[in-house]
């Protein structure tokens, strides 16, 4: 019998199947390849955003440490500046507690006598000129506790302060790298990229610092400068005990028929005077200038020295210093055992010769500047120190990098996918990398506007450092 052949409409069921499967199998591999290609987008996409986090990161830490070294410099100069601000304090008082103990000494020798100053200038005057014996005529121990302080004050700033400059100097470029580094390893190694390691070697990453401000950002200057000097003012001028303490006293009526418009003065003459190098001078007279008459010369002031002391930091007085006291009538001569008995005082003055000495017109308390000058006391103190500061041009501190990860260190990462073939993207060529790039500021910013309305520069006198992201 002849084959029977199935029906039309079998056959073309049976090819409809067919190509269903086949259409099936099309879209599942199309759907397999589309999650195949997400899979190594999302590794890429996810590397390269870890990546980009990390060098932020970095850049950002390293800005910061710049930040946090800049306020410790400001806060070592605003400490160097308060010890010399003791130190000038020391020297005064060690001054005062000198012209205590003379003052103490003449009270005693009853020269002048304290009845002759209360009877011309008030009880008060005299009081005072008494109650210098209470702390007996003896000053060495006060002095020299006070000059041990003073020492160390010089020992902080010189060594102290000093050393810590240094190693925050020599120390800081190697710290900010180490800190860059240890930020990346973080950021990548441990919770970044799908590759873990505990080096920048183990994680394939590299960096290069493209832009570095801070490398040559901050320097050491003089405190010989016009900007220490300047801030140096700035912190004295506040103490009223470091500013000159002058004042005259008369009697209210005349004493000497020949000459009706003098007047007998108590003369009180003081002052502080500092260098910001470290170089300091204080010194402090009182004398009763006495009327006398002479055919002669006619009407003078015979002066009666009642306290006097002196007190430098070095033996010679500075350039600064000279130019201050370059009117003055100090001359260093021991007149201290002066008798005026045999010679008359004007006479005496006369032949000294010590220009602007004059017991006429005069203001100055000429005899016991001269005395005070030849018992100086002279404390020792080290070389002028430095301090750190910046370029008064410079506004800030730009730190920039690049960073990059090999593509054949994530190829040998575990936890890469068993899918292999042309669409692997870990299959190229071994010095292919993922790169990022970021940069930094560390800048100055005051918390609040200053009162006198102006603008402050950038500077290391002030804690007010802070870093940030920056565009390209």
């Amino acid at each position: 019998m002849p084959r029977a052949f199935p029906p039309l409409s079998r056959v073309a069921d049976r090819s409809e199947s067919g190509q269903a499967m086949v259409l099936g199998l099309m879209l599942v591999s199309l759907g397999g390849l589309g999650w195949a290609l997400s899979y190594y987008i999302g590794n890429i996409v996810h590397n390269k955003v870890s990546l980009v986090r990390a060098t932020d990161a970095g850049v950002l830490s390293a800005a910061t440490l710049q930040a946090r070294t800049l306020n410790l410099h400001a806060y070592l100069n605003r400490a160097q500046l308060a010890h010399q601000l003791a130190m000038i304090h020391l020297v005064t008082l060690a001054s005062h507690e000198r012209f205590r103990a003379t003052q103490a000494k003449q009270s005693l020798r009853m020269n002048p006598p304290a009845f002759l100053i209360g009877m011309f200038f008030g009880p008060t005057y005299a009081a005072s000129y008494m109650a210098s014996q209470s702390g007996l005529a003896d000053d060495y121990l006060a002095i020299q506790n006070l000059e041990t302080a003073f020492k160390k004050h010089d020992q902080v700033i010189r060594e102290v302060l000093e050393q810590a400059r240094q190693n925050i100097s020599s120390e800081m470029n190697s710290s900010r790298i180490q800190t860059l580094e240890k930020i990346l390893i973080k950021n990548v190694g441990e919770s970044g990229s799908s590759v873990r390691g505990q080096s920048l070697a183990q994680l394939g990453l590299s960096y290069a610092i493209e832009r570095d401000d801070f490398r040559d950002g901050i320097k050491s200057f003089s405190t010989q400068s016009p900007v220490w000097d300047n801030i140096f003012k700035q912190i004295i001028e506040p103490y009223g005990y470091l500013k000159p303490r002058h004042a005259t006293r008369q009697n209210i009526w005349a004493i000497n028929m020949r000459c009706p418009l003098k007047r007998h003065e108590l003369r009180r003459r003081g002052h502080t005077l500092a260098s910001a190098n470290g170089t300091y001078e204080s010194t402090d007279t009182i004398s009763f200038h006495a009327v006398r008459s002479n055919r002669i010369i006619g009407c003078y002031q015979r002066e009666y020295p009642m306290g006097w002391a002196e007190i430098s930091t070095s033996a010679q007085k500075n350039a600064l210093l000279a130019d201050k006291l370059e009117n003055t009538t100090e001359k260093s001569t021991d007149t201290t055992n002066q008798s005026f008995s045999k010679q008359s005082f004007w006479r005496w003055v006369k032949s000294q010769g010590i220009p602007g000495w004059d017991i006429i017109n005069g203001s100055a308390n000429s005899l016991a500047a001269s005395w005070s000058a030849a018992k100086k006391i002279s404390w020792q103190s080290s070389a002028p120190a430095s301090f750190m500061d910046i370029d008064s041009k410079r506004s800030g501190f730009r730190f920039d990098i690049k960073t990059a990860q090999s593509v054949a260190i994530l190829n040998q990462s575990k936890n890469k996918t068993s899918f292999t073939g042309h669409f692997n993207y870990l299959r190229h060529d071994s010095t292919e990398t993922l790169t990022a790039q970021s940069s930094s500021l560390t800048y100055f910013s005051r918390p609040s506007s200053r009162k006198d309305g102006r603008q402050e520069r950038p500077n290391l006198f002030h804690p007010y450092w802070h870093a940030r992201l920056v565009s390209q």
